[in-house]
């Protein structure tokens, strides 16, 4: 059984706190498409090639990217560690590989400071990417500062989320000032069958 087309930004689910360091790590990879095999990716290569471009990922032939044991051990107990990158999403095992693939060997810090302690420390062997989405790259070089609003499936999930809670917050404001407008109509109905009656 074939599986239909998904984004990778489709498959995972992330606490808020994480989002901007799982963006940064994943970059352009986030509106990537998982296929069942690769079959399926020729075929929808053959099929964009007068149309456009995408990469995908088959689910048969991925292989997944770890930390060593040894590198984990030294980073672990570091001050400013978090965690490995594929430790702070949610998704199906069946996407198992996909998601240590791309996130299984990046490591998330708290700040710059700690990403560039870690990463002396490991000789810079790894990607590093801080909660702001900060990056220090295999090798050494750094990507940082004020980073452009990031627009992705993942992003505007939140950004829905939170329109959603605002609406609800103004939807039962309205309710409110009805209420009172009722009330304030039922005691003026009350004050003119009072007059009428006098």
């Amino acid at each position: 059984k074939m599986l239909p087309f998904l984004f990778i930004s489709f498959i995972i689910e992330i606490e808020e706190k994480y989002t901007l360091a799982i963006t940064t790590s994943l970059g352009y990879m986030v509106n990537n498409i998982i296929v069942d095999n690769e079959g399926s990716a020729k075929e929808a290569i053959n099929y964009l090639k007068n149309i456009g471009r995408a990469t995908f990922f088959p689910l048969n032939i991925i292989k997944p990217k770890h930390i060593d044991n040894e590198t984990f051990n030294i980073i672990k107990e570091e001050k400013g560690f978090i965690d490995i990158a594929s430790n702070l999403v949610k998704y199906d095992n069946i996407y198992k590989n996909i998601i240590l693939n791309q996130l299984g060997n990046i490591i998330v810090t708290d700040n710059i400071d700690s990403a560039t302690k870690i990463s002396k420390k490991i000789n810079n062997r790894y990607k590093i990417v801080t909660i702001d989405g900060q990056i220090i790259h295999v090798g050494g070089s750094m990507t940082g500062g004020k980073q452009a609003k990031q627009r992705n499936i993942i992003t505007d999930k939140y950004e829905l989320e939170e329109n959603i809670k605002i609406k609800e917050k103004i939807t039962n404001e309205i309710k409110e000032l009805e209420n009172q407008i009722n009330e304030i109509d039922y005691n003026l109905k009350q004050i003119e069958d009072k007059l009428y009656l006098l």
